[in-house]
C-alpha cells in the first residue's frame, strides 16, 4: 500500500489515514502478519514529512493573515508545552541518542499534542476571516498525528524485549485552553499563533528523528 499523502483530495487522504490505522491495529493484533519494521519506518518517514508540510502551511497562512503587532507587542513568546520533554537539539546529540530513547521522546511529543490539536482545529474553524482550508489542514494534522503515534508505538514495542504492559509515558499536560478561549481577541490570537508555531516545531522534530532512525535501522547508517 502506498502511503504518500497528497495535499489535495480530502477523501483520498481520509481513506489512507483510516487504512493506516487499520494496518497498525492489525500489526498489534496479528503477530503472524506483522508489517516489517523497515516498511513502517518508510511509511512513517513519508507521513511525517507531509505532515510537517501541512503544519508549515497552517503556520504560514495564519502568520500572513492574522499576525499583528498589536497582539504581540509587550508579549514574550512562551515555551512550547512540550519543552520539558528531553529531545536532542543538534545532529551530534541525535546520533548519540539510543533508538529506544528517540522513539520514546517522539511518542511523548505526539501524545502531548492529542488534546491541543483538537482545540486548535476548533479555533481555526471558528476564526472569523480564516480560510476553510486552514481548518481542514489542522484537522488533517490531528488525524496524521494519531497515525504517527500508532506507528511509533508499534516500533517502540518491538524494540523492548520485556516491555511492561501499559507502560507509562511522561508527557506534559497542555495548559493553554483558557488563553485559547479568551474573549480578548489579542489573547486569543496570540494563543492560536503559539499553537501553530509549536506544532510546526514539534512535527519538524519528529520528522527529523524518524529520518535518522530510518537511516540507522533500515540502512545501517549508510545513507
Amino acid at each position: 500500500m502506498q502511503l504518500t499523502l497528497t495535499l489535495s483530495g480530502s477523501g483520498m487522504q481520509l481513506l489512507l489515514l483510516v487504512s493506516s490505522l487499520l494496518l497498525w491495529e492489525n500489526v498489534s493484533s496479528k503477530p503472524t502478519a506483522m508489517v516489517p519494521t523497515d516498511d513502517l519506518y518508510t511509511r512513517l518517514a513519508e507521513l511525517s514529512h507531509n505532515t510537517f508540510i501541512l503544519a508549515a502551511d497552517v503556520y504560514r497562512e495564519f502568520d500572513l493573515d492574522f499576525f499583528d503587532k498589536t497582539w504581540i507587542t509587550d508579549r514574550t513568546l512562551p515555551l512550547c508545552h512540550t519543552a520539558s520533554i528531553h529531545t536532542p537539539e543538534n545532529r551530534e546529540e541525535v546520533h548519540e541518542t539510543k533508538t529506544e530513547d528517540l522513539l520514546k521522546a517522539m511518542i511523548n511529543v505526539s501524545i502531548s499534542w492529542k488534546e491541543p490539536l483538537k482545540h486548535l482545529v476548533s479555533a481555526l474553524t471558528a476564526l472569523p476571516g480564516a480560510s476553510e482550508s486552514m481548518g481542514k489542514k489542522a484537522a488533517d494534522i490531528k488525524g496524521r498525528n494519531l497515525v504517527i503515534l500508532e506507528g511509533l508505538q508499534t516500533i517502540y514495542n518491538r524494540t523492548q524485549a520485556n516491555i511492561e504492559e501499559n507502560e507509562n509515558f511522561d508527557y506534559p499536560a497542555w495548559s493553554g485552553l483558557e488563553e485559547l478561549q479568551s474573549p480578548n481577541e489579542d489573547t486569543h490570537l496570540f494563543a492560536v499563533y503559539n499553537l501553530c508555531r509549536c506544532i510546526k516545531r514539534d512535527i519538524h522534530k519528529i520528522d527529523s528523528y524518524i529520518k535518522v532512525l530510518r537511516c540507522r535501522v533500515v540502512f545501517q547508517n549508510e545513507c
